[in-house]
């Protein structure tokens, strides 16, 4: 019985986690490579992250 009491606090925590962390985007672990800054793409996801430089292409 004292398991039901659990289901709420777990849900309730699941929520407020979810609520905070909303606006986070891109892999949950970075390495730290500082290869997103050199060039704009993510070597975990390889997608574009903001904030990168992207070189033009000659």
């Amino acid at each position: 019985m004292e398991y039901l009491i659990l289901i709420p606090v777990v849900a309730a925590t699941a929520a407020l986690w979810a609520l905070v962390n909303r606006r986070r985007r891109g892999p949950g672990r970075c390495m730290g490579c500082g290869q997103c800054n050199k060039t704009g793409i993510c070597v975990l996801t390889g997608k574009p992250v903001g904030g990168g430089k992207q070189k033009p292409e000659e």
